[in-house]
């Protein structure tokens, strides 16, 4: 089973030519085979794209997994990704040969946006500005809650100055008053 794992950077390449697109292909093989069986159908793909004029430039093995409705009569399936540029003119070709392949019960195609290095650099900042606010939020509200556990420790500590004298004579009002009503 083919499985090349590349960080999960995003890819900032410019493209050659203008009809060549960065796209992600995602498509499920019955398990009606064994992982031994399932080089030569991942192959077979990753041939196409290349004699199509095709890069791959990911390609990465998911598992086999349940699925959340049957496929043609299959409860369970492997789960492939390839990311790969290819001429947009060739995109169709790719499709017509997924879809009449028996071995794929489903597959789809979309087109992956190339973001620039200055994008890149502005998600980067936004999400440290994002952590940076979210620790800030998680400390003010820890210290509000101390500053309220407080006051409530001071309360209980207050009620329980009252003597046992006290409370056997509040006691003893209370049954009289409750023997002079019956």
């Amino acid at each position: 089973m083919p499985k090349i794992n590349m960080p999960k950077k995003e890819t900032v390449t410019e493209a050659k030519e203008p009809n060549i697109q960065r796209y992600e292909l995602v498509y499920l093989i019955a398990n009606k085979f064994s992982e031994n069986e399932l080089e030569p159908i991942t192959s077979a793909v990753v041939k196409f794209i290349k004699d199509q004029g095709g890069l791959i430039i990911q390609e990465e093995a998911w598992g086999k997994q349940k699925l959340a409705y049957p496929i043609k009569g299959f409860f369970h399936a492997y789960y492939f990704l390839i990311e790969f540029d290819l001429l947009r003119e060739n995109i169709n070709k790719l499709n017509n040969y997924l879809r009449l392949n028996e071995d794929i019960l489903r597959h789809l195609v979309t087109q992956k946006r190339i973001k620039s290095a200055e994008e890149i650099a502005n998600e980067k900042r936004a999400t440290q500005k994002m952590a940076e606010e979210q620790a800030k939020a998680m400390e003010e509200r820890e210290g509000r809650v101390v500053k309220h556990k407080a006051p409530a420790e001071t309360k209980e500590k207050e009620t329980k100055k009252v003597s046992i004298e006290e409370l056997d004579e509040k006691l003893n009002k209370i049954l009289d008053d409750t023997e002079s009503l019956l």
